[in-house]
This record gives C-alpha cells, sequence and structure tokens, in this order.
C-alpha cells in the first residue's frame, strides 16, 4: 500500500487532482469537469467522485489539500466542500488558496528551495501573491498577503475591488487589454501577445517592455515590506518573462533602495496539488 497525500486544483472549468508522495512527486493525476453553473450540489459530487477515483487503488491517504477558488468563479465555497469530505472520510483537510501554495512547493522543491523567505507571485487574469517564511506560510488562512490589490497608483483604473490602480491592474490580463489598445494590437491575450513577440512584432515587444516595467515598480512595494530571498513567477503571463524581464529588473533595480531579490520563473507543474505534501509541515 502506498501512502500519499491528494493535492486539489480546483477552478471555474475543472477539478484536477493528484497523489503526492511525501517528497512532492505527483503519483497519479486526474480530472473532471467542475460544471459550476449546475450549482452546489454537483460540484460537490464532481469533487467526490474525483477523491473516490484517486482512492480506488492501494493508497493510505496522509491527508487531503483543497486549492479552492473564490465563490465568483465556484457557486460551492471552501469551507463547504471541507465539511462535505471531513463528513465522508476521515481524513485531515486543509483549504488553501492557489496561489499560496504555489509559493509553498516553491519553498521546498522549485525556485525558492533553500531560500528563507520566498514570494510567490501569480501572474493570469488577476495577480495572486503568497509569502513562506522558514518553510512556514505566512498567515492564516483568509488573512493572507493579497499584493493584487495593493494600490501602486491612486489614479490609475478601478479595479474590480473598488480599489484604484491596484497592482493586479498593473500586472493582469486587464493590463495586457489595455496596453494592446495603446500599442494598436488587435490581439490582447497574453498568448497572443507571446506570440506575436517570438514573432518579432515591435509593437508587441514595446508593450512587454512597458509591462516589465508596471511589473518591476509593483515589486518594489514587495521587496521593502517582506525583504525576500527570491520573487518567484507563476501563471500564464509568466510565459513571456523573457520579454520583459530586462525592464522589469532595470525599474526594480534602478527604483529601490534595498536589496534587490532575484526573479525567477517557476519550473514547477502542478505547483498546487504537489504542495499537498508540504501545507502540515
Amino acid at each position: 500500500m502506498k501512502k500519499a497525500f491528494i493535492g486539489f486544483d480546483v477552478g471555474g472549468t475543472n477539478i484536477a487532482a493528484g497523489l503526492v508522495s511525501k517528497q512532492g512527486k505527483i503519483l497519479d493525476l486526474t480530472s473532471h469537469p467542475t460544471q459550476a453553473k449546475k450549482g452546489k450540489q454537483q460540484i460537490a459530487k464532481n469533487t467526490l467522485k474525483v477523491l473516490d477515483e484517486l482512492l480506488s487503488g492501494d493508497v493510505e491517504c496522509l491527508g487531503l489539500c483543497l486549492a479552492w477558488p473564490g465563490k465568483s468563479n465556484v457557486p460551492l465555497i471552501g469551507q463547504e466542500i471541507k465539511k462535505i469530505i471531513s463528513k465522508k472520510y476521515k481524513y485531515p483537510v486543509y483549504l488553501e488558496n492557489d496561489a499560496n501554495l504555489f509559493t509553498l512547493a516553491e519553498a521546498f522543491i522549485g525556485q525558492g528551495k533553500n531560500k528563507r523567505v520566498v514570494v510567490g507571485i501569480t501572474l493570469g487574469t488577476g495577480v495572486g501573491s503568497g509569502v513562506v517564511i522558514d518553510k512556514q506560510l505566512y498567515g492564516t488562512q483568509g488573512y493572507n498577503p493579497e499584493f493584487g490589490h495593493i494600490s501602486i497608483n491612486f489614479d490609475g483604473p478601478k479595479c474590480k475591488c473598488g480599489n484604484y490602480g491596484c497592482f493586479e491592474e498593473y500586472a493582469g490580463s486587464r493590463s495586457l487589454k489595455r496596453l494592446a489598445k495603446k500599442y494598436k494590437l488587435k490581439e490582447n491575450t497574453g498568448e497572443e501577445l507571446y506570440n506575436l513577440a517570438k514573432q518579432g512584432n515591435k509593437q508587441a515587444l514595446k508593450l512587454w517592455q512597458e509591462y516589465g516595467h508596471h511589473l518591476g515598480f509593483a515589486l518594489i512595494g514587495i521587496v521593502r515590506a517582506y525583504n525576500p530571498d527570491v520573487i518567484i513567477l507563476g501563471g500564464q503571463i509568466s510565459k513571456a518573462f523573457r520579454f520583459f524581464s530586462k525592464s522589469m529588473n532595470k525599474t526594480l533595480k534602478y527604483k529601490s533602495s534595498f536589496k534587490v531579490p532575484s526573479v525567477k520563473v517557476s519550473k514547477l507543474k502542478n505547483a498546487a496539488i504537489v504542495a499537498a505534501a508540504f501545507v502540515d509541515k
């Protein structure tokens, strides 16, 4: 019988989950549509189906970890599914956001290994964040750092949170749409703009340079607050790192009077699932 943790990375579209060894190695992966529009009962049914599938083999479950999205993406909230799972199974169940788990996995076996203070930033539709200090997540469930909603420009665009000029508005996908309009590009998603830059499109290259400047400026506050040993970027937008890293580092080093940490891109796959092995360390 193999001993393993089970990690879930749930979104509005798919429920992904896997068996994870004590060392953070994925032993098995599976997924199922979330079917979020069908309501809470269907989501719970699908989650339990995935769990039962992973437990169907010769497995001793050491605990479950749920990377569960907010109510805007999935109507069944994290505490509700935790209660449902705990009622059926007697395994320890941990609930965390995906950015925290991303950072935790990076701190143990990724780009933050052997580093004391690790900051993780996920760049996608929004901006997620996590801080790990001495291999422990900083903060508690529901009270973790949310860098994405720190204002870096009070006169900037209004964010969905109601604030103005949030980090997220300068580093998430909405910022790319605004920049694409500025540079007169029809393409406006991260993947499209990345592909344009790979083709040598001058406007796309300028766009990524400006994006890097904004990101570097936003990271200054994080450097001053936490003095991290490393900042690790994940999420879809981070794939374009080679096109924005130079301007990002230039701004970060020029504007910051503090020691500047290295900024790296994650190389881990399924980090939120892998973190199940480390969440109770």
